[in-house]
């Protein structure tokens, strides 16, 4: 048995005289209390033959600052070293053995951990759904596989984009999935083994309930419904393409969209977004604005114009003011109009966007494909594929705020992005997940990677396609 020990040595100046006799009084032992020492271990026993595995310790309530002694019972199994609150274990043989921990100030207070040393192996980890498709308010069962590894696993769940939640022991291999929001999630199951981490995940859709909502499926009733000139709260699913025949759409005075709205993977299209004919920089959406909480999922906004009717400060495809969340969302637009010939006397002029004008603090957008027409060169690069003016509030209110929305999985044939340094917001900071200057007919499937493909037609040689999943 070897027995390894770390304390803090308790220095003191001796003093000439009478002095150095007080001096030493004041260290009594008798005056130290140690019977609450409180002594608690953390980390994983677990090791693989050759590797470690650190153990935390925590001592409470020692007056004297002593430290702890530390001895493993069968050294040939496994060794130790100490540091000021923790220790190393290495595996030097397969089997079991017995750390114990003890307080120097109080030796009666200890701790024990049982070590299991294993042989070294290459585990493999996979995650299998019994489906991957589930209605809102569904369940699925998820089951964690690992081989070549034959000890104790402590597994890790997570729902990366919070779309459900775990029933069960959500450290076991076997879970229940909770489907709560509608639309597309990533189930990542991991766990740890020394210092290497073991990762899976499956790619979940969730299907909306539409009980109580509204079905949309002709022209008249989405302009109806969708574009009164009120807040519009209510939940709506598309059950067919819209064509809105050209129609120009997009000045709204009181128009807000604070609901659901599930496509399931069809488009509205063939619109022209216009402005306020009195004033030419007035902005225009097919939404006037989009509100905090509110859902578009699983749809297409196909065959959008914007000209010089619409060319203003943040005219956008869906919106100028966006605040909810966009997802799984297809874009088709051509900017017919060089914004820049608008320039003042200041050299300011509009700039519109494909996608939406303003990204309001907490919106978020993912999985979302922009196609913009190129066939006019000036239109082109006068519109941003993804935003106008970011990362402020609406219209003003938040000026040069650091970035308070995300944009995951972007992809664009376009390289005009990021938004315009305005007085409403400051370029889009985090471009990391961007896919920008693509060329559609050439990119490969592992080019969209990112995107689901329960409702996401992958091709290569080809844009990105919405799927039908009604």
């Amino acid at each position: 048995m070897k027995k390894s020990k770390l304390f803090v040595l308790l220095a003191s100046v001796a003093l000439l005289g009478s002095c150095g006799e007080e001096a030493a009084s004041n260290l009594n032992p008798s005056s130290v209390t140690v019977s609450e020492i409180r002594l608690r271990l953390t980390g994983d026993g677990t090791v693989m033959v050759g590797k470690t595995t650190e153990i935390s310790v925590r001592i409470s309530r020692d007056t004297t600052n002593s430290g702890f002694d530390a001895e493993i019972e069968d050294e040939s199994v496994a060794s130790i070293k100490l540091t000021d609150t923790s220790i190393t274990v290495t595996g030097k043989k397969i089997g079991t053995t017995v750390l114990t921990v003890s307080s120097v100030a109080d030796p009666n207070v200890k701790e024990t951990l049982d070590i299991n040393v294993v042989a070294v192996s290459n585990p493999t980890l996979e995650l299998k759904a019994e489906e991957t498709t589930v209605t809102q308010n569904g369940t699925l069962t998820l089951n964690a596989v690992v081989t070549d590894y034959a000890g104790e696993i402590t597994y890790s769940w997570k729902s990366l984009y919070q779309k459900g939640n775990f029933s069960g022991n959500k450290t076991s291999d076997t879970v229940t999935y909770n489907a709560n929001s509608f639309g597309s999630d990533t189930i990542q199951v991991s766990f740890v083994l020394g210092e290497e981490v073991y990762t899976d995940t499956v790619d979940i859709f969730i299907k909306a309930d539409h009980t109580n909502w509204t079905a949309i499926s002709s022209a008249a009733q989405f302009k109806s419904e969708l574009l009164a000139e009120s807040t519009v709260s209510g939940n709506y699913y598309l059950t067919a393409d819209i064509d809105l025949g050209g129609e120009g759409v997009g000045f709204h005075t009181g128009n807000k969209f604070a609901g659901k709205l599930d496509g399931q993977g069809f488009s509205i299209k063939n619109y022209e977004v216009k402005g306020n004919p009195a004033d030419k920089y007035s902005t225009g959406g097919l939404f006037g604005g989009v509100d905090a909480g509110a859902v578009i999922a699983n749809i297409g906004f196909e065959g959008v114009v914007i000209g010089q009717e619409g060319t203003g400060w943040g005219t956008a495809t869906i919106a100028a003011d966006f605040g909810g969340t966009l997802e799984n969302c297809k874009i088709d637009v051509a900017h017919t109009f060089d914004g820049s010939s608008l320039m003042d006397e200041n050299q300011w002029f509009p700039f519109c966007s494909a996608l939406v004008g303003v990204m309001k603090e907490g919106s978020s957008y993912r999985n979302v494909v922009v196609n913009v027409d190129k066939s006019n060169e000036a239109g082109y690069k006068t519109i941003f594929a993804d935003v106008a003016y970011p990362a402020g509030g609406s219209l003003g209110t938040s000026a040069q705020n650091a970035q308070q929305f995300s944009v995951m999985s972007f992809y664009t044939n376009s390289t005009v992005i990021g938004g315009s340094v305005w007085e409403w917001g400051s370029p889009v900071e985090d471009q990391s997940s961007y896919h920008v200057g693509l060329d559609w007919s050439t990119a490969g499937t592992n080019t969209y990677e990112d995107l689901d493909s329960h409702i996401w037609d992958i091709k290569a040689g080809a844009m990105p396609d919405l799927i039908e999943i009604a």
